[in-house]
């Protein structure tokens, strides 16, 4: 028996994304069936299309909704940023525990695997995820530039390479299962370090460098 369908579009949106995740995570979008989907979903197939009426379209919305996930993961809202070292600390860690998700790793096997065929995917997640945090990075670093607790010159730059040093490494670890240690002491030991190397190169005591 299929169980009740909610009248509110949302709650029937978000059980129609629910369903879809969960097909294209075990299957890819390839081997992606909507029927499998419509069963998952539980509700009439009418009733899905009128949501999202392709499969495409689905698979947009999915990616979208993992995208969005980075805002309550990676809340700054409160933290005290008096100090940068335990501000981008606390940061990196929330951003990996994020983007090392099984469900960011599976937006990440997508790209690789099926990207070429789905430019609006990676257009979607960097327009809802990486801008939005590279834009949080650059104004925290260009407001402790201000208040002469750090010296650089280009915030937008330098939040470009704290990313790729503290994420894009450990990304690629998991992405191609060459690492196994993902735990929250290694996250917090990989941050740590990764911070330490950062500031460096940005800290008032060291000539001014331009990353």
């Amino acid at each position: 028996m299929r169980s009740p369908v909610s009248r509110n579009p949302e709650v029937v949106r978000a059980r129609v994304l629910d369903a879809a995740q969960a097909e294209f995570m075990a299957e890819g979008f390839a081997g992606a069936s909507t029927n499998r989907i419509l069963e998952r979903f539980g509700g009439s197939k009418p009733t899905m299309f009128r949501h999202f009426p392709t499969k495409r379209a689905l698979f947009e919305a999915v990616v979208a909704r993992i995208a969005e996930r980075w805002r309550d993961a990676v809340d700054m809202t409160g933290l005290d940023d008096a100090q940068p070292r335990a501000w981008l600390e606390t940061f990196a860690l929330r951003a990996l525990a994020w983007i090392l998700s099984d469900e960011s790793i599976f937006v990440g096997r997508m790209a690789i695997a099926e990207g070429h065929l789905f430019p609006e995917v990676g257009e979607t997640y960097r327009a809802v995820a990486v801008d939005p945090l590279n834009a949080m990075l650059t104004a925290r670093l260009a407001q402790w530039t201000e208040k002469g607790l750090l010296t650089c010159s280009a915030p937008q730059r330098s939040a470009l390479a704290f990313f790729d040093l503290t994420l894009a490494g450990m990304v690629s670890r998991k992405l191609y299962r060459v690492e196994d240690s993902f735990d929250e002491p290694a996250l917090a030991a990989h941050a740590a370090l990764c911070v330490g190397v950062f500031l460096d190169g940005l800290s008032c005591r060291s000539r001014a460098i331009t990353p």
